[in-house]
This record gives C-alpha cells, structure tokens and sequence, in this order.
C-alpha cells in the first residue's frame, strides 16, 4: 500500500476581510501553493481540491499522484496536530534557510 503524502489547505486570513488568502502546505513543512481569493466560496477550487488548478505544483514536490489535498476547517492552534507539525517543520525549514544564507554572507578573510 502506498502512503500519500497530505496536502493541508485551509483559509489563512484572520476575520471577514475583502479578500483571503487560501494555502496549501505540505506534510513535511513546504508551503506548496497559496491565492488570494475575493470569495470563501473559491477556496476550494482555487487550490485545487475542487479542480486540477496548482497540481502541477504538488506532483513537482512528491511525484505524480503521491499526494492528497485536505481541507482543513476554522484553523486554529491546536485543533489540527497534523498542520501543527507541518507548521513546525516550515519554521525549521525557515531557520534552515536563514542560517544557510547568513553563512553564505560571512567573508572568507579579512581584505585588508
């Protein structure tokens, strides 16, 4: 049996605003695809659950079909362990990140 990976989507803007911002992040942290929509309605198609839209993005990260879209619910810290864990991966993704470029910018000597 082959284990999918799991997409999380869910509506990451906070309260009633004109526009929201729908994403879709990855079990092991990747943030994958994002939209603003003007409509809640459009979530689910605009990031693919409902339609083949951004895909091409997911099976890029895991492969043709090693994957699967979950929509998530009235996100909040806590209610969903599996976006909790995918969140903490994204923050050592970030660290990962920031670190691997501050390296980068340290000079080799001194030019004097």
């Amino acid at each position: 049996m082959n284990i999918k990976h799991k997409i999380y989507c869910f509506n990451n803007s906070v309260g009633k605003t004109d526009w929201n911002h729908v994403l879709a992040v990855a079990d092991d942290g990747h943030c994958l695809a994002g939209h603003i929509c003007s409509h809640e309605y459009y979530f689910k198609h605009d990031i693919g659950i409902t339609s083949n839209w951004q895909h091409d993005k997911y099976n890029k990260h895991f492969g043709e079909g090693n994957w699967e879209l979950v929509w998530l619910d009235e996100v909040a810290p806590g209610k969903y362990p599996e976006l909790d864990a995918a969140m903490a991966l994204n923050q050592q993704l970030a660290e990962d990140a920031a670190k691997l470029k501050a390296a980068k910018e340290v000079p080799s000597g001194d030019s004097k």
